[in-house]
């Protein structure tokens, strides 16, 4: 059965749910605050959804659009739901809600020296599970560098930056 997708908005009745579990999912570093992620939804290149199996909240996404490239920028699903197939049904319902165009994300890099190298390399094989490749694009932050995968073979990492210099746009530096 498919998800039904909601977008994310203060009358949702999981609103405050959903903001929870974007804290509790993501640290510090890797979130951007949660106003400019209600604000740049209204220029139409990014999507704030939420995603339910009946009436029950599963979990969310934000995806973004630019320039020929669906870039999942948050994907989380409700804790006391994970393992449970939500995220590859999240990951399904994306593929076939953007099917026009690829989807990409980042994750944390498999690094044998980081404290939590098992947890990525087993993100990692879930995203490959649910069709998506490692590219050779990564992206370096202080804390963590990132590895860029995507459901196609043939990507231009230059996508990547115009999806970021989208969402940094303008004043992106008022939300770190």
């Amino acid at each position: 059965m498919d998800l039904d997708i909601q977008p994310v908005r203060s009358s949702l009745p999981d609103y405050q749910e959903i903001k929870q579990l974007y804290h509790r999912a993501f640290p510090a570093y890797e979130r951007e605050k949660w106003g400019w992620l209600l604000f740049k939804r209204y220029f139409k290149h990014a999507d704030f959804t939420a995603f339910y199996d009946q009436d029950q909240f599963v979990g969310f996404a934000y995806v973004i659009h630019v320039k020929g490239l669906h870039y999942v920028l948050y994907l989380a699903v409700n804790d006391q739901l994970r393992s449970q197939g939500y995220g590859s049904r999240i990951l399904t319902t994306l593929k076939h809600h953007y099917h026009d165009v690829p989807l990409a994300l980042d994750i944390e890099a498999p690094n044998p020296k980081a404290a939590n190298n098992q947890q990525r390399l087993r993100r990692l094989a879930f995203y490959q599970r649910n069709g998506f490749h490692l590219t050779s694009r990564k992206m370096k932050d202080p804390e963590v560098t990132y590895q860029v995968l995507t459901t196609t073979n043939h990507f231009n990492g230059a996508k990547v930056d115009h999806v970021f210099n989208w969402f940094e746009w303008p004043f992106g530096w008022l939300a770190k």
